[in-house]
């Protein structure tokens, strides 16, 4: 693992920004629970899966996936062509993985490989997944990121043709020349899981904790490209929770710095960077989109009667969201954030 320092505060020269936040990837302890959870709880669905590193990939149609759920080992895990995805000894217990950051096109993408090696800012891998060709790099605190461009405009196609297969191979993004067209999908079909209580559209947001906030928000300004966004929304990231579950350290705690929120070209407060304090530094929980003021009713009123564990979101206007636990004791938001773009 190779953790980036910048000194810089403005981003680098010739660097394109990710649209925005697109999906997280967690390592989990039992994937049949987790994969329960976020099928039969969370109302996603499960598109892709991938046996021989342990991963299943769910969406609800916005793009190839809103979240990955990997199995964890003590081994590396290996895809196709002996591509190393996870090397031996990151993903032996529950956590993040990575957050998926979605660039407009290929050509913004090698654009910004390019401006980051000119910076000496050092890309941990470049890698082709046939739905989606990607860099990986890490923060100052080893927090793995992906920035990716969509390849195919069917990506369900590609999932169909290579179902319970190995997709995950070596990329040269200098080899031919790269895409200029975008290929993420403008006018997307959202699916409901109509069995589910919750019935999200897509990842939205993550909060992340960090042990040196300035550090943290340099980095992602200057080698990703983010931008302060104001967040009026109350479940901004995984927010402040009314009830009697764990308290997310998201909330304010005097003396401290408060929560630097981020975005990406599309103008979203898609990562919100809190200080971890006495707890590690890693994922502090996302959000997932609702639709409607009757899905979150709905869900409430579902996850009540089945028994299922949540807090509400605060807010001075009333509840916006739910908060639950997954398996692992990742939080996860379900709220009305309004105003969201494609």
């Amino acid at each position: 693992m190779t953790e980036t320092v910048i000194a810089g505060a403005a981003s680098i020269d010739g660097l394109v920004p990710p649209r925005r936040l697109a999906h997280v990837n967690l390592f989990v302890s039992d994937l049949t629970a987790s994969l329960a959870f976020y099928t039969q709880v969370c109302g996603l669905e499960q598109v892709f899966a991938e046996p021989g590193i342990g991963a299943c990939f769910l969406s609800n149609g916005h793009s190839h996936h809103d979240l990955a759920v990997m199995q964890v080992s003590d081994e590396a895990l290996v895809g196709r062509d002996g591509h190393v995805q996870v090397s031996r000894g990151r993903g032996r217990h529950p956590g993040l993985n990575h957050l998926g950051w979605e660039m407009a096109s290929e050509a913004d993408l090698v654009t910004t490989i390019g401006a980051l090696g000119g910076a000496g800012v050092r890309l941990h891998r470049t890698v082709d997944h046939q739905i989606s060709h990607s860099a990986y790099l890490f923060d100052p605190d080893g927090i793995y990121h992906e920035l990716y461009a969509d390849v195919p405009s069917d990506w369900r196609e590609i999932y169909r043709a290579n179902e319970n297969q190995l997709i995950t191979g070596g990329w040269d993004p200098f080899a031919t020349a790269p895409d200029p067209v975008p290929r993420w999908d403008a006018h997307p079909v959202t699916a409901r899981v109509e069995a589910a209580p919750l019935h999200p559209v897509r990842t939205a947001r993550a909060t992340l904790r960090v042990t040196d906030v300035e550090r943290a928000q340099r980095f992602y300004r200057t080698a990703l490209g983010l931008h302060p966004v104001t967040a009026a929304d109350p479940a901004i990231g995984s927010g402040s929770v009314s009830g009697s579950g764990p308290v997310s350290s998201s909330r304010p705690v005097p003396g401290i710095p408060g929560p630097v929120v981020l975005g990406g070209s599309v103008g979203l407060p898609d990562l919100t960077l809190v200080p971890a304090g006495a707890l590690p530094p890693g994922l502090d929980g996302f959000t997932l989109t609702l639709d409607s003021e009757d899905d979150l009713h709905r869900g409430r009123r579902r996850l009540t009667a089945s028994g299922t564990p949540f807090e509400e979101v605060a807010h001075s206007a009333g509840p916006r969201g739910l908060s639950l636990r997954d398996p692992d004791g990742h939080r996860v938001v379900f709220a009305l954030l309004g105003g969201l773009e494609r």
